[in-house]
């Protein structure tokens, strides 16, 4: 009697362990990993004049946005025309690539027409990261380093709480699910 509760209780938690092993395997597909890997090789380009980069920020800030790459047009709900939806893995809107193109006078972006800079933000990955990558740096600028603000107005809030907690607890998810090295 003694060995059959012993043995069930080593399936048990044999069963636990391969049932958290692969709660733990899935959290993010091959393809969310090579987002985020590439991600953080962009933030790790473009630091800010601190020569402070932003390679966690932006891969929790594009988790948070699109689950890496799965979701890539936004608020589309609230108003059909993609000229206003937030676009690609990191939810940059057309308005705020101008924006910065013109902070930053980037010629190139500030060269193509707003169909042509649509299509360039939901077509091509490694653009739409940089432009939001460079975005988060002139945030942080413009918020005097101040990390909290510099995260809230990434996503049009200069308290957004919610959004922030949100970035934090998917950096933390990054940092302990998803292995980048």
């Amino acid at each position: 009697m003694k060995n059959f509760f012993f043995f069930s209780f080593l399936r048990s938690i044999l069963i636990l362990g391969l049932y958290s092993s692969i709660a733990t395997a899935d959290v993010f597909s091959p393809k969310q990993l090579e987002t985020l890997k590439m991600v953080r090789e962009i933030a790790l380009a473009y630091p800010n004049a601190q020569g402070e980069t932003f390679a966690n920020t932006a891969m929790a800030i594009c988790l948070s946005e699109t689950s890496a790459g799965v979701f890539k047009v936004g608020d589309i709900g609230k108003d059909p025309n993609i000229f206003k939806a937030s676009l690609g893995i990191m939810q940059v809107r057309l308005e705020t690539a101008k924006f910065l193109a013109q902070k930053l006078d980037w010629k190139e972006v500030l060269a193509m027409s707003d169909v042509k800079l649509v299509n360039k933000l939901l077509g091509d990955d490694k653009f739409n990261a940089t432009v939001a990558v460079r975005f988060l740096v002139w945030l942080n600028d413009y918020t005097n380093q101040n990390y909290f603000k510099t995260v809230s107005r990434y996503n049009g809030g200069n308290y957004n709480h919610p959004y922030y907690q949100r970035v934090m607890k998917n950096m933390q998810l990054i940092r302990s699910k998803a292995k980048l090295d």
